[in-house]
This record gives C-alpha cells, structure tokens and sequence, in this order.
C-alpha cells in the first residue's frame, strides 16, 4: 500500500483511536468510510488511487510519444519507411523535431507491434514481411473476421449497419489508394467492434499493425496491375455489408472467407514459395 500526503477531508482529519491498527486494517477502514485520507496517533494514511494498466493513459489525453508513434507507424504503412530501412533514434527526433525520448518509446511500442525489428545493438530496421509472414498473417486474418463476420450478422443494430454505410460512402469519395486502404481497415475494424466479443477483439488489436502493413503492402502492389482498386474495394464491402445485414451466421461467415480469397491468390501468384492457404 502507498502511504504518503495529506488532505482535509470535510474540513477535518478523522483520528484512528484505540489498538495498534495494522495497514491492512487500516485500508479496508478507508474502503469502507470511504475517506482517502486518516490519522493515526498524528501520522497521516492516504488511501491511494488504483493504477491504471501498464502503458495506459488518461482517457482523451494523448502524449507526445503517441504522436510520434502514429507517425512513424504511419510512415511505415504508407511505404515511405520502405522495408528495411534503419530507424535510427538521434536522426527520426531530429526529423519529427522532437527530443529522443519519445522517439525511444516509439520505436519501443512499434517493435511490439511487428513493425520494426530491433537488434541487440539497439539498431532498428522496418520489417521486411517473408513469404512466411504474408501466410501466417493471412491465416490468422482469416480464422479472427470469418467469426467476427459470423457473430456481427447476429449481434448488429441498426446505428451498426449505419456507420459501415458511412465507411462505404467515405471510400467511394475516396481521393488516394492510401485512403481506400485506410478505409478498408476501419470497415473491417468496426466489423471487429460489432461482433461484440471482447478477447476476439483483443487478438484482433495485436496484429492489426501488422495487418494494416500486410493491406497497404498488397494493396500497392495489386494497384500496378489493376486501376480499379477502389472500386473493387467497394464492391466487395457492399457484399459483406448484406451478409451482415441478411442475420444469417453461415452466409455473413462465407462473405468474410470469398472477400479474402483475392488476398490468398495473390500471394500464391506472386510468391511461389507462399504456402498460403
């Protein structure tokens, strides 16, 4: 327990009298007055505030490090950090014009996320995505949206259908490839949200950086050889879209599976060593 500070409470200190209390006495009295803040023979007990998680912030507040974070990330997505590049500390503080400790907690978090690897001598590099990888992302994509699509056909309300209307209206305006692929994300995102189960949603939020990197990657190289990305984009979230709407588990599942059946093709034709599914 952290015993420390003193506070007035309704303009008086209230006084534990009576036998040697131990902390835990002590604690479970403050619980139940429900007071922070007791003396006891002129020592002063404050009850403190229960920590939040590890690596969370106050709700609306964003720090310095999270914005360099969503740059960087960013950055790497969008391919101008292109695979292999260094992402040194001293250089990218100088670059985004900040100080090197939010850089250092940047390149810390985007490391857990899968998108930098980081050697022993603290040099980091973008990741280069292996045949290996695009299989084992495309695999695990597809075994968390084939029930997220599965449990949102039953779960979904109207205010639900409406927001992936709003994300279908957003992509057809949509200006550039790395704006349909940011959409693209948030549908499926949202899709995430919609089958209302937490710890789906959590193995979702693991990967997703490294899911948005598989997309935008695969999207860049699809639209070399297609002009109509967006409009093929659009096409098959309208489907999904009535899979969802239809209430039917089996058909909102198949929607998930033959919407990510492209990506699986693609990796088989242009990576012959993938063992894609």
């Amino acid at each position: 327990m952290v015993l420390f500070a003193t506070r007035k409470v309704k303009k008086r200190t209230i006084h534990l009298v009576g036998r040697e209390k131990t902390q835990f006495e002590l604690y479970t009295f403050c619980l139940r007055h429900k007071r922070d803040v007791f003396k006891l023979s002129g020592m002063t007990i404050t009850r403190s505030k229960p920590a939040r998680p590890a690596g969370t912030r106050p709700e609306g507040r964003r720090s310095l490090a999270d914005d360099v974070i969503q740059r960087i990330r960013q950055e790497i997505i969008s391919g101008r950090l292109a695979p292999g590049t260094m992402v040194a500390e001293i250089p990218t503080a100088q670059r985004l014009e900040v100080s090197r400790v939010p850089v250092r907690e940047a390149l810390m978090v985007l490391e857990q996320d899968g998108l930098l690897v980081c050697e022993d001598n603290g040099r980091c590099r973008v990741r280069m995505l292996t045949s290996c990888d695009f299989d084992e992302i495309y695999g695990i994509r597809l075994m968390l949206e084939s029930e997220s699509f599965r449990l949102a056909a039953t779960m979904h309300t109207q205010a639900d259908l409406q927001r992936l209307r709003d994300n279908l209206r957003q992509t057809e305006r949509a200006g550039t490839l790395q704006r349909v692929t940011v959409l693209d994300l948030a549908f499926h995102d949202r899709i995430m949200q919609i089958s209302r189960q937490s710890r789906l949603m959590h193995l979702w939020r693991a990967i997703l950086s490294q899911i948005q990197l598989f997309s935008a990657i695969l999207q860049r190289e699809i639209s070399s050889v297609i002009t109509n990305v967006q409009d093929v984009s659009l096409e098959a979230h309208e489907h999904c879209l009535r899979g969802i709407e239809s209430g039917d588990p089996d058909l909102a599942r198949r929607c998930a599976i033959d919407h990510l059946e492209p990506w699986n093709e693609w990796l088989k034709s242009t990576r012959p060593e993938s063992r894609a599914i």
